[in-house]
């Protein structure tokens, strides 16, 4: 009927066939557009997810299942596919990130956690992701991506920061840029908590994993955006400072990294108390490899514990021969104890 009324009207008529012509070709966009994207999905190394917030459907893609060891048929679109298999550890450190994000308190979604392979095993998968928001400012949707990091893990599993691979990593980044701009300096600081081995001991290891999780969410919020702070391992912390104008500058965060330690912590109802040893080393030294500005930080610090703890010390280069000669003696000492050439001579009163 509306085709029999538009043929007495002309302009009506093409005006019809124009949209017909314009919806059709709109349709194939879409068709397109849909088929790119499924390609895309089936043939990204990486897995992808599409998370409707409004309805709580999310949409895993064949590459996300596989990564996980199933099958197209075998996850459905529910979150709880995806937070049921998170680490217990690693749990709540991604659901307050997802809330930041989904909140607008941060630009964008990332978060490195374990995730259960269908045969039981854990996985470290490193998940970014954005939010989409309506006119309101409201999130109704989250997508991203999920990059399995097991072989390549460069973040600490019990803290969260960054381990001892990527600060070496981030540390020769900066020694690149100090010796191509060589008023950009730079400083290490290595700490190292004091007595901890008391607290592993008299509380349990339960407890001295979560003084080690406090200390380190204290560490972070004494440095700047941009620097970095990472786990070394057992006690020991690094944080890497660019940009410092001299040492003064990595003096004061030293300074406030004492203050903030010291602080009482309560743990499962104990008050709990902490103090750190911190050696410094500033990149106007002069350096050649990141592992050798890590180890005058380190050997700093060794200083520190040795003339009372609790307190800060800055490298230089009698600390290196004192080091090089303090190791030189005990490795005499252990031959010459192995080849029984140790004699006693004493002096009665």
């Amino acid at each position: 009927d509306y085709l029999s009324k538009a043929s007495l009207d002309a302009p009506l008529l093409e005006r019809s066939i124009r949209y017909a012509r314009e919806r059709a070709l709109n349709l194939e966009a879409v068709r397109e557009s849909e088929e790119r994207y499924s390609l895309a999905a089936r043939g990204a190394n990486d897995g992808l997810w599409d998370w409707d917030l409004r309805r709580d459907e999310v949409y895993f893609s064949p590459r996300w299942k596989s990564m996980l060891g199933f099958g197209e048929a075998e996850i459905s679109d529910r979150p709880e596919e995806w937070l049921g298999r998170v680490h217990p550890e690693d749990l709540e450190r991604l659901r307050t990130d997802i809330a930041a994000h989904v909140q607008g308190l941060t630009l964008h979604f990332e978060n490195e956690h374990r995730l259960m392979h269908r045969d039981g095993s854990f996985r470290w998968m490193l998940t970014r992701g954005l939010a989409v928001r309506g006119h309101d400012g409201k999130a109704y949707r989250l997508a991203g991506s999920q990059t399995d990091t097991t072989g390549r893990k460069v973040y600490d599993g019990l803290t969260g920061l960054p381990n001892r691979m990527l600060f070496l990593d981030r540390l020769a980044s900066s020694l690149a840029r100090a010796k191509r701009h060589p008023e950009a300096l730079f400083a290490v600081l290595f700490l190292d908590l004091d007595r901890f081995k008391i607290v592993n001991d008299s509380l349990g290891h339960a407890l001295g994993d979560q003084l080690l999780i406090e200390v380190a969410r204290r560490l972070e919020g004494c440095i700047r955006l941009g620097d970095t702070v990472a786990r070394m391992g057992g006690d020991e912390f690094a944080i890497l400072l660019d940009e410092v104008r001299d040492i003064n500058d990595a003096s004061r965060v030293a300074e406030r990294i004492h203050e903030t330690v010291s602080t009482p912590c309560a743990l499962d109802g104990r008050e709990v108390f902490a103090s750190a040893s911190i050696g410094i080393a500033l990149s106007a030294t002069g350096y050649d490899s990141p592992e050798r500005v890590l180890q005058d930080a380190d050997t700093a610090m060794y200083r520190a514990k040795s003339v009372g703890k609790a307190r800060t010390e800055v490298f230089d280069e009698a600390m290196r021969e004192r080091a090089l000669v303090r190791l030189r003696t005990e490795s005499e000492l252990r031959r010459a104890v192995e080849r029984e050439q140790i004699e006693l001579l004493y002096q009665p009163i």
